[in-house]
């Protein structure tokens, strides 16, 4: 028998699999759970083992998981979850890849704060509580490296962005994720500002190029079309920590959901982590759970198998 921080016998939940045996079973409502490497105690089989640490603050990724990459929109089962997680007092975040210039489809003000460029910008009632910029000498070769590829690319700081030009490749990652992209700008005096997150339209082999000549960043992908590349380190992992440390929670009070490549870090992070059945395998051998799909109401399927919301 398996035993928690505490000291306590714990076993696995029932449920559909479970990474610690192997084994798995279907599961009432077909969505698939698994234990992550570090064993929580959170029991999806009983409504009181989800409530021996009350939920205090839910993270979630935008595009594939909040919005639907079919509609561009909030599923109504997930609108009416958040409407009653606010009325009961959960603190809610947005935590996204994007800058906050690019989130053009969703009310921000629903949330108390946002996560954005993959926890490089935290923002807490319109306040910034961390920005963690790239060196100007990473800024400078990647403006060389996509000049001289001509690749397209959303350079973000903190409040502004600029594109250097536009190609096929980003007209179709700006119509897969519903983006307004910027306006076509001269990007040479990049270095001089500080730069937070690089959105690049390129292939992976050009990605791993790219990162190859910027020994301080590091780039991560959830999409063939493009790559965000940011300070070595970071990740939503980080934002999400600078939240708690400004509210006083714990990672075990706080709960997030994902589905890309950029979530691993965050999944992993919280206390209980979600990914949505559109997840790649990868974010899903991530989580502690995973719902079903963001258009089959994955987000309020999984907070009522948590008793977060009432069934």
């Amino acid at each position: 028998m398996k035993k928690n921080k505490s000291g306590r016998a714990v076993s696995p939940p029932a449920g559909p699999f479970c990474r610690r045996t192997g084994r798995g079973r279907r599961g009432g409502d077909g969505a698939e759970l698994g234990i992550a490497p570090l064993f929580r105690t959170f029991a999806p089989a009983a409504k009181a083992a989800a409530h021996q640490i009350m939920i205090k603050a839910i993270f979630f990724d935008i595009d594939g998981t909040l919005l639907s990459f079919k509609t561009h929109a909030v599923h109504p089962s997930t609108l009416r979850a958040l409407q009653t997680l606010r009325r009961q007092g959960v603190r809610l975040f947005i935590s996204t890849g994007r800058h906050e210039l690019l989130i053009n489809n969703l009310d921000t003000s629903f949330f108390d704060g946002i996560v954005s460029l993959n926890g490089q910008c935290v923002r807490i009632g319109g306040k910034t509580i961390h920005a963690n910029a790239m060196t100007a000498e990473d800024a400078r070769v990647a403006v060389e490296f996509v000049t001289e590829h001509r690749l397209a690319t959303i350079f973000e700081g903190i409040d502004f962005m600029r594109l250097n030009l536009m190609t096929d490749r980003a007209r179709e990652g700006a119509a897969l994720l519903d983006l307004r992209m910027p306006a076509v700008q001269d990007v040479s005096d990049i270095p001089d500002y500080p730069m937070l997150q690089l959105i690049v339209f390129c292939s992976p082999e050009q990605e791993r190029e790219l990162v190859a000549r910027m020994p301080s960043c590091e780039a991560t992908r959830w999409t063939p079309l493009l790559c965000d590349v940011m300070p070595l380190g970071g990740g939503k992992h980080i934002g999400i920590q600078k939240v708690l440390d400004y509210y006083g929670f714990t990672r075990e009070e706080c709960m997030a959901f994902g589905d890309g490549e950029n979530d691993i870090s965050m999944l992993r992070y919280v206390g209980l982590g979600v990914a949505m059945g559109n997840a790649d395998a990868e974010v899903k051998a991530a989580a502690d759970y995973v719902t079903t799909s963001t258009d089959d109401s994955g987000i309020a399927r999984a907070l009522r198998r948590f008793g977060v919301i009432p069934a």
